[in-house]
Parts: C-alpha cells; sequence; structure tokens
C-alpha cells in the first residue's frame, strides 16, 4: 500500500511539475489589437455584444486564453478547436468574404444559433456568460435573417 501511495504522489509531483514547465515553456501570447467583428455588415450594438460574448472566444482574432489553455493537454484540444473554428469562419476577417460566402455563413449562424448547436455545449460549460437566452438566440436569428436580406441582389421586375 505504502508503495501504490508514493508512486501516486511521485506521479501528482512530475505532472505538478510538467504544468509548472509548460506554463513557463508556453507564456500567454501578448494581448493581440482587437479587430472589429463583422466590418462591413450592418449589425446593431446589442448584436454585436452577443457575438462578442459568446462566439469571439473561438470565431475571431479577438480570442481571450484562459490560464488553462496553455498546459497540456487541454492546450492541444482548445488550440484546435479554435483553429478550427477560424478556418470555418471567423468574423474579424468578415469583409474579406465574397457576399455569396457571407450569406452562406449567416444562414449557418442563425441556423446554429437557433437551434442550440452553437456555442458548443463544452465551451458554455467553463464559459458560462457565453450561454444564450432563448430571446438572444432570437435576436442573433433575426439579425442573420435581415443581414442575409440587405446583402442579396435586388431581383429584377
Amino acid at each position: 500500500m505504502r508503495r501504490i501511495i508514493k508512486t501516486a504522489a511521485l506521479f501528482a509531483a512530475a505532472l505538478f511539475a510538467a504544468a509548472v514547465t509548460s506554463l513557463a515553456l508556453h507564456p500567454a501570447p501578448p494581448p493581440a489589437l482587437p479587430k472589429p467583428l463583422f466590418h462591413g455588415a450592418q449589425i446593431d450594438a446589442p448584436t454585436l455584444a452577443l457575438f462578442e460574448r459568446a462566439c469571439q472566444n473561438c470565431h475571431s482574432e479577438n480570442t481571450q486564453w484562459p490560464w488553462y489553455s496553455r498546459i497540456p493537454p487541454a492546450s492541444w484540444m482548445i488550440g484546435k478547436d479554435v483553429a478550427d473554428a477560424r478556418r470555418h469562419v471567423n468574423f474579424s476577417h468578415w469583409d474579406s468574404y465574397r457576399p455569396d460566402q457571407q450569406e452562406d455563413f449567416l444562414a449557418e449562424i442563425g441556423a446554429n444559433v437557433r437551434t442550440g448547436r452553437m456555442p458548443l455545449p463544452r465551451y458554455t460549460w467553463l464559459h458560462r456568460e457565453a450561454v444564450l437566452a432563448p430571446e438572444e438566440r432570437r435576436q442573433i436569428y433575426e439579425w442573420s435573417r435581415a443581414e442575409k436580406k440587405r446583402l442579396r441582389p435586388p431581383t429584377p421586375k
């Protein structure tokens, strides 16, 4: 029994040392200059605030990296999730997407927020501020529909 306790204590000490070393080797990235979300879109301040609160950590260049994002294996998962999210759609680069791409993204945003697929439950589990109330989900959905309609070229009569 003593041997098991001693082994467990050594393992815990090694894990602690690895975590401290990881923090020293992987310091927090320097804070980036905030980039506006949805540059070029028509978005009201309250709806923009919802995106800043619930979406920008993964889908923009304005990520606030928590302390545990520098400790493996959490750092690997968080880094991959953010990279995947930015690769899918990056709200900091909104004006670089073609109008047809923006329309597709707006359709996805509306559907994913309305159905509760976004933000991801594993994200909101740690980031309670990102949980969207039903009326906030509806607000984002309505904005995405209005912005999509605004982007459509007028149909000839």
